[in-house]
């Protein structure tokens, strides 16, 4: 992976460009910034021109992307905030036991943990603790969902599993699973309703096509608005 630069637009635009076996120049654009993927024979001219030729699209979501609310880090400390339905909880970490476990209680997380814990394997075990406490309650509270829209569209669903993604919100199986985000427990619930309605729908066509976006539709209205704020704001809720 090498590092350029080109002009677009009249703003000089840093890129990372990966050589790889697929057949066409491919974009992707994240915080990290603007990623090239290209075929090996592919000229360094004609990876500039396929980039001049989607500049417009590329300007507007590196800004979008810098327009976003900053991730949040975890300082994994008594009175950190951490996301939960689209509020807060206030996170009280409590030195007891070797053993460690999460409960909620009211508008606060205890969580439990050996005191004698440091470093990175303190790090490591209390995000694992906070995030089987996201799953559990993720079950919870989006399978039931997942499995009222589908019986909307008269569809079975095999298994909803609520699991660590880095890159999506959900999918959908051709087996009919499920698979949703933990992290979604931090948003509104307006927007987890949204991504559970999206992922049902593939239930019924598995592409992003315009008879998908209708089935979509059919589930809820307003899926456009709900859509829109999930790309705007979802940074603000996601715990780590």
């Amino acid at each position: 992976m090498t590092t350029h630069t080109i002009q677009l637009h009249g703003r000089e635009i840093a890129f990372t460009l990966k050589r790889s076996r697929r057949r066409t120049i491919g974009f992707s654009i994240s915080r990290a910034g603007l990623a090239v993927t290209a075929p090996m024979r592919v000229s360094e001219r004609e990876i500039g021109r396929a980039l001049e030729s989607k500049a417009g699209w590329i300007l507007t979501k590196l800004d979008d992307w810098t327009n976003r609310p900053a991730r949040r880090e975890l300082a994994l400390e008594s009175g950190e905030r951490l996301p939960w339905l689209g509020g807060e909880l206030e996170l009280v970490i409590r030195g007891e036991g070797v053993r460690t476990a999460v409960r909620r209680e009211a508008d606060r997380l205890i969580l439990k943990a050996d005191p004698a814990l440091t470093g990175e394997l303190r790090e490591r075990t209390l995000k694992s603790a906070l995030q089987r406490f996201y799953k559990r309650e993720g079950e919870a509270l989006m399978a039931p969902k997942v499995e009222a829209y589908a019986a909307q569209l008269c569809r079975p669903v095999r298994k909803v599993i609520i699991r660590d993604q880095k890159r999506r919100w959900g999918s959908c199986a051709s087996d009919a699973t499920i698979r949703l985000n933990w992290r979604l427990m931090g948003f509104p619930e307006a927007l987890i309703d949204y991504v559970c309605a999206h992922e049902a729908a593939h239930l019924v066509q598995p592409n992003h096509s315009p008879a998908y976006w209708r089935v979509v539709e059919s589930l809820m209205p307003d899926w456009q608005d709900r859509r829109n704020r999930m790309r705007a704001e979802a940074d603000r809720w996601v715990a780590f």
